[in-house]
C-alpha cells in the first residue's frame, strides 16, 4: 500500500526556535520506519537521539519538515505512536500501575472489560503479573518495573508504531531477554519499533537496519552488517564498531570475518588459524564456549584464570586490557 510507513520528510528542530537563544538540534532529517521492521537509532550522547523521537511522536513540533503516519499527518487520539521516554519516572502519574496502564485507554474511549482487558494483557506482555502490580503505587517500583509499566502503558493503546529510547536501561537478564521476545513478537505482528541504543549487542539481536544521528544530521543508514563495517564513519560520528569486530580491525584480520558480529568461538578460532599459519603458540589464547545468536553478540572474548587477555587499542597508541563481562546484563 503506497504511503504505508512513519515517514519524516526534511525534519529539523530548534529549541527556542525565533529567538537569540535558538539552538538547532535535528537538521534536514529524511527517514521512514516501516511496519514489521526494527530499526536502531545510534548516536554518541547530545546527537539529538531523544529529541528525534519526541519530534517523531507529535510531543515537539518541527521547526520545518512534516512527520506523516501511514501517509497522513499524526492525530491526537487515537495515536498512531507510542513513546517510551529515556527516564520512565517522567510518565507515571497515577495512584496505581492499573490506572497509569488504563489512563490511554480510557482516553481513548474505552471502559469495563474492554479497558481491563487491554491493561492486563499490556502488564503481562512485559512480565508483570497483574494480581501484584495493578494496585502498586507507581513511585514504590524499581527502575526495572517502572520502565517495564511505562511500557505497558504505551502497549495497551496498540499503536502501529512504538518509540523506545533505551529500552533495556536498568533491566535485569531475564527482563532483558522477555523484552528482546516481545519485541520480536511485535515485529512479527507487523508492529514498527524505532530504538534508541548505545549497544551493538540490542542492534546484533534485533535491527533490520540502523541509523546514525551525528550532531543533528543522519549521516548513515543501512543493515546492521552494513552500518558496523563503516568504521570510519562511525568513528566521525564518535562511535566505535562492535568489539570483536574493533579487535579485528586491529589485528588486520577483517577480511576473514563474514560478519562484523562475530561470536567469541568465531573469533577463538580464527586468531588460532591465524597464529597457527604464523608458526606461533596458541595455549595463551582464551578459550571460549560456543555463544549462539542474541547471548553474548559483539562481546568479548571470555579469558581463562590466569591467562594472558587480549589487548584492544582505545586509541592509537594506547590499550587496555579486555575481560569478558558475561551475558551483558
Amino acid at each position: 500500500m503506497k504511503g504505508r510507513g512513519l515517514v519524516l520528510e526534511g525534519v529539523s528542530f530548534s529549541y527556542l526556535a525565533g529567538t537569540a537563544a535558538a539552538r538547532e538540534v535535528l537538521r534536514g532529517i529524511d527517514l521512514e520506519l516501516r511496519p514489521g521492521e526494527v530499526m536502531c537509532l545510534m548516536g554518541r550522547s547530545g546527537a539529538g537521539k531523544s529529541t528525534l523521537l519526541q519530534v517523531t511522536a507529535g510531543l515537539l513540533p518541527p521547526t520545518s519538515g512534516r512527520v506523516l503516519s501511514d501517509g497522513l499527518p499524526l492525530n491526537d487520539y487515537p495515536p498512531r505512536v507510542g513513546l517510551l521516554l529515556q527516564n520512565p519516572e517522567q510518565q507515571l502519574f497515577a495512584a496505581t500501575v492499573f490506572r497509569d496502564v488504563a489512563f490511554g485507554p480510557r482516553m481513548a474511549g474505552l471502559r469495563g472489560r474492554e479497558l481491563r482487558r487491554r491493561v492486563e494483557e499490556a502488564l503481562h506482555m512485559v512480565g508483570l503479573d497483574p494480581t501484584r502490580y495493578a494496585e502498586r503505587v507507581p513511585f514504590t517500583l524499581s527502575g526495572g518495573e517502572a520502565r517495564r509499566v511505562a511500557l505497558a502503558g504505551i502497549l495497551a493503546l496498540e499503536p502501529p508504531y512504538l518509540l523506545l529510547d533505551e529500552p533495556f536501561s536498568g533491566l535485569d537478564g531475564l527482563s532483558r531477554r522477555r523484552i528482546v521476545s516481545l519485541l520480536n513478537r511485535l515485529r512479527e505482528e507487523g508492529k514498527g519499533i524505532l530504538l534508541v541504543t548505545h549497544d551493538w549487542r540490542e542492534v546484533e539481536m534485533l535491527a533490520d537496519r540502523v541509523a546514525v544521528l551525528a550532531e543533528g544530521r543522519l549521516v548513515l543508514q543501512g543493515s546492521p552488517e552494513t552500518v558496523a563495517r563503516r568504521h570510519s564513519d562511525l568513528s566521525r560520528a564518535g562511535l566505535l564498531p562492535p568489539d570483536l569486530f574493533r579487535l579485528a580491525l586491529a589485528l588486520g584480520l577483517e577480511g576473514s570475518l563474514e560478519t562484523p558480529f562475530p561470536s567469541p568461538s568465531r573469533m577463538t578460532d580464527i586468531l588460532e588459524a591465524t597464529l597457527t599459519r604464523e608458526g606461533k603458540a596458541t595455549k595463551d589464547l582464551p578459550h571460549t564456549g560456543k555463544s549462539p545468536r542474541g547471548e553474548s553478540p559483539g562481546g568479548g572474548l571470555e579469558k581463562d584464570p590466569g591467562k594472558k587477555g587480549i589487548r584492544l587499542p582505545e586509541k592509537q597508541g594506547e590499550y587496555r586490557q579486555r575481560t569478558e563481562r558475561g551475558d551483558g546484563d
